[in-house]
C-alpha cells in the first residue's frame, strides 16, 4: 500500500515538531526514517499510525484519506522499541491476541499463528512465556503479533534500540529477509545510519521536523542534497575547508601535489584504521583505510606524510 503525506504539520505549543512534510512512500517498500534525536521522526510515524493528530495536512494510504480515521481502523501494524507483551500469555497467545480481539474463528487463529511462528522462526517457542525469551526472540514475537492482523502498513519505531550490537545485526538481517517474503509496506524509524543503509529501499532524512532529502540509500550517500545530509549519513572530515568522506582521502609519502603533515593519532578498529593528521595549514583531517593499506604505508605517530584525494578507479 502506497502512503502519501501532504503538508503534514504537528505542533506542541510553540514547537513545530513536524514541519510541512510532503513525501511519497512506494507500495511494498521498506522505508527508513533517519535523523537525530528530536528531529520529528517518531512523531511522523505516530501521525501515520493515527496515534497523533496533525495540526495541518493529510495522510493518504492507497488513495484513502485516513487523517481522521481512528487508528484501530487503519489496518496498521505497530512495533515499538520497548515491546510490552502479555506476560501471562505464551508466545502463541501473544501472537494471536489481535485476531481474538477481532473475533476470528478459533481454527483460523490457530492456522495463522502457526504460519507466523514459522515465519519468525519461533516454532519451538510456541508454549514459552515472554520472560523465557531472549531480547531478539521477544522482538520477533512482536513482529509476528503486528503481522497477525494482516496490516496494510507495518510501522517499526526503533525496534532494535534496546538490544545489544550482535542481536541488532541479526535482527536487521531478519527484518530485511522477512520484508522480502511478505512485501508489506514497511516504515522503520531509526537513528542508526548503518541500520538504515543496510535494510531500507528508501531513506527519508529528517532534521528539525523537515525532510532534508528522500531517495535510495546509495543516492543519498553519494549525492547528498544538503550539508546536513552529508555530515549525518556516514562519516565526514574537513579537507581544504570542505567536508569529504574520510575513505575518499589517502595518505602518501610527502610529495608534490599533496598537502604535507604529520601523523598525530592512529586508531585501530578491527579491519578499519583511522589516521588523524595535522597538516601544515593547522587543519586535522582523518583518513579511513584498510589494515593492509596502513601496513603497506609503514607510518607511525609522528611520521611525515602527505594527504590527497583518492583518484577514482
Amino acid at each position: 500500500m502506497s502512503i502519501s503525506l501532504s503538508r503534514l504539520t504537528k505542533r506542541y505549543g510553540p514547537n513545530v515538531v513536524v514541519d510541512d512534510v510532503n513525501v511519497e512512500i512506494p507500495e511494498g517498500s521498506l522505508t527508513a526514517i533517519l535523523g537525530p534525536s528530536g528531529s520529528g521522526k517518531s512523531t511522523l510515524l505516530k501521525l501515520i499510525a493515527g496515534l497523533e493528530v496533525p495540526d495541518e495536512g493529510r495522510v493518504i494510504i492507497e488513495g484513502d484519506d485516513v487523517t481522521d480515521v481512528d487508528p484501530r481502523y487503519r489496518d496498521i501494524g505497530f512495533c515499538f522499541q520497548h515491546y510490552a507483551p502479555f506476560r501471562h500469555m505464551n508466545v502463541s497467545k501473544n501472537i494471536g491476541f489481535g485476531l481474538r480481539v477481532r473475533k476470528q474463528p478459533k481454527d483460523v487463529i490457530e492456522v495463522k499463528v502457526r504460519e507466523l511462528l514459522e515465519l519468525v522462526k519461533l516454532e519451538d517457542k510456541a508454549n514459552s512465556y515472554p520472560a523465557q525469551l531472549s531480547g531478539g526472540e521477544r522482538q520477533r514475537m512482536a513482529l509476528a503479533r503486528a503481522l497477525a492482523i494482516e496490516p496494510r502498513v507495518l510501522l517499526l519505531d526503533e525496534p532494535f534500540g534496546a538490544l545489544d550490537a550482535i542481536v541488532r545485526t541479526e535482527l536487521r538481517h531478519f527484518v530485511k529477509e522477512l520484508h522480502r517474503q511478505i512485501k508489506v509496506t514497511t516504515i522503520l524509524v531509526t537513528h542508526d545510519q548503518d541500520e538504515a543503509m543496510e535494510v531500507a529501499d528508501q531513506l527519508l532524512i529528517m532534521h528539525a521536523g523537515k525532510i532534508e532529502q528522500a531517495g535510495e540509500p546509495t543516492e543519498l550517500y553519494e549525492r547528498p542534497a544538503t550539508e546536513f545530509v552529508h555530515s549525518f549519513l556516514g562519516p565526514t572530515t574537513l579537507f581544504k575547508g570542505v567536508a569529504v568522506r574520510p575513505h575518499d582521502l589517502e595518505l602518501v609519502s610527502p610529495s608534490v601535489g599533496s598537502i604535507e603533515g604529520v601523523v598525530t593519532s592512529i586508531m585501530e578498529l578491527g579491519f578499519e584504521i583511522q589516521v588523524t593528521i595535522t597538516l601544515s595549514d593547522g587543519s586535522t583531517p582523518w583518513v579511513q583505510m584498510s589494515r593492509n593499506e596502513f601496513r603497506a604505508l609503514g607510518v607511525t605517530t609522528g611520521s611525515p606524510v602527505s594527504v590527497r584525494e583518492r583518484v577514482a578507479q
